[in-house]
């Protein structure tokens, strides 16, 4: 009775009239992808990015931080515990939600001041003893990436499943929206964040520099608030919309009877093999960006490219990461113009086959000669080009998988499968953290030979396995018969 009631009285909330969604058409608008899946998007992911990548760098600040050297290696390690949990709970939560603004969005309008607030205290850490501030990094840092980024994360990345049926709009969203978690982690993260960092490192001492990182931080924090808000008010989940119940009545009918279990609907996904293709794929493919993100990618360049003189020119190291990831970013930021026609005509999964391959050949070149800064600039536009397939089409294929398996189960599995999906994302990145800072700090490997296997080297294996498993992935051969079939089960044709 108690939980019926909490579940009414948040339903009502969102029947409140400024909380409605300011697309109202039954197609997807122009208006609708550049502030709702582009811009708004384009800050938060900014941020979390930023975040994500560079929170490490931020404590080796603190020197005697770093001389407990366990600490470092162990808080992302602990920390996927939690982040584990929470992606669990949260993508369930997400699954069950029924409002009149959807099931993911009221999540990103919640997750707007978690972010603002715990992205703030992540860097602004209080001078006081050693062991207080660790405890406040492992709490501080546990509010962002256990509980404010997997509200926002969850709901998000399934608003491009629940936007729309139509296979060429939901392809063309696919691309828009894949745009800012590709700026994020190529343009913010790796290109225009070294270039701030020559301006923190060029402080006189470590406390101006934390002071430099709060300033930054605190806007990228405040950015992330207002992408909140746009990418909340300007989308909208029409396929949820089609199973909408008006009447607290069919509400609680449809709680009681109609809606499978957590348990039941992860057995009916985990049944499915191109769901487990989708999970494996994300999962190598993560932690191969994670290998090459900006914390790794910075260490990688201030181990091989101290200082780099090139057609006149004398760039530190930070410099150097900011134009090889120009470089690599320039093929990623033009595939968004030819990527779609070109799935349109070969197929989504052949891209990806593709893109694996060109990854692998990029990867053999750079490490023909890893400290030969010309040799890293061909090698890394190899990469830059073969990211496009997995950047902005494989969210298209996991919205294929989604209507596979209502179609083959009869009801919808997107909660279970985000909660599922951001798990492994999360596990695969405190992990990567972690396995690169124990190898990377142990005085048993050489700190060059361990940078360049994961920054270059890990992808050749991950990307030779994803070519063998992402070929079963035969789910677009059938996906129009089977929308159909959805569509006939609602009568709607």
């Amino acid at each position: 009775m108690k939980s019926g009631k909490k579940a009414g009285i948040f339903q009502d909330v969102w029947k409140t009239a400024g909380l409605n969604s300011r697309t109202d058409k039954k197609k997807v608008t122009l208006r609708e992808m550049i502030f709702g899946y582009f811009l708004g998007p384009l800050l938060v992911l900014s941020m979390t990015s930023v975040v994500a990548s560079y929170y490490l760098t931020f404590y080796r600040t603190f020197e005697d931080v770093v001389n407990q050297r366990v600490f470092l290696t162990v808080l992302p390690l602990i920390s996927v515990i939690p982040m584990a949990l929470s992606n669990i709970v949260i993508g369930i939560m997400v699954g069950k939600t029924r409002t009149k603004q959807g099931k993911a969005r009221p999540y990103i309008l919640i997750a707007a001041p978690m972010l603002l607030i715990s992205g703030i205290l992540v860097f602004c850490i209080p001078y006081f003893s050693l062991g207080v501030r660790m405890v406040w990094m492992v709490v501080t840092y546990n509010l962002f990436a256990a509980i404010a980024n997997p509200v926002y994360g969850t709901s998000h990345y399934l608003m491009v499943s629940l936007s729309t049926r139509d296979l060429d709009q939901r392809g063309k969203l696919s691309v828009v929206s894949n745009i800012p978690a590709v700026a994020g982690n190529g343009l913010i993260s790796s290109i225009v964040m070294p270039l701030i960092l020559g301006w923190i490192n060029s402080a006189g001492s470590n406390g101006v520099m934390q002071n430099r990182w709060q300033v930054v931080m605190t806007i990228f924090a405040v950015l992330a608030f207002v992408g909140c808000i746009l990418e909340y008010f300007f989308t909208r989940e029409r396929i949820t919309e089609e199973d909408m119940v008006e009447t607290d009545a069919e509400v609680n009918k449809a709680e009681t009877t109609g809606t499978p279990s957590t348990l039941q609907q992860l057995k009916g996904a985990a049944s499915d093999s191109y769901w487990w293709i989708i999970i494996i794929f994300y999962m190598l493919y993560q932690m191969g960006v994670m290998f090459k993100g900006g914390y790794v990618f910075n260490i990688f360049c201030h181990e091989f490219f101290q200082e780099v003189h090139i057609f006149g020119m004398t760039l530190s190291a930070d410099m150097a990461q900011s134009v090889l990831a120009l470089i690599s970013g320039i093929p990623l930021a033009a595939g968004m113009l030819f990527i779609w026609p070109l799935a349109n005509r070969f197929g989504k999964k052949n891209m990806i086959l593709a893109g694996c391959v060109v990854s692998i050949a990029g990867s053999i070149v750079c490490l023909l000669a890893p400290d030969n800064f010309v040799v890293m600039l061909a090698g890394q536009t190899l990469k830059g080009l073969s990211s496009v397939p997995g950047a902005y089409i494989m969210m298209a294929l996991f919205a294929d998988v989604q209507d596979h398996l209502e179609a083959k189960l009869g009801y919808r599995v997107d909660g279970i499968s985000m909660s599922v999906y951001n798990t492994v994302l999360t596990v695969v990145n405190g992990l990567a953290v972690a396995v690169f800072n124990f190898f990377y700090d142990s005085a048993m490997f050489s700190h060059k030979g361990t940078v360049a296997f994961f920054f270059l080297g890990f992808e050749i294996a991950a990307h030779g396995i994803l070519i063998i498993v992402v070929s079963f992935l035969n789910v677009e051969k059938n996906i129009k018969e089977e929308q159909e079939l959805i569509a006939r089960r609602k009568g709607q044709i």
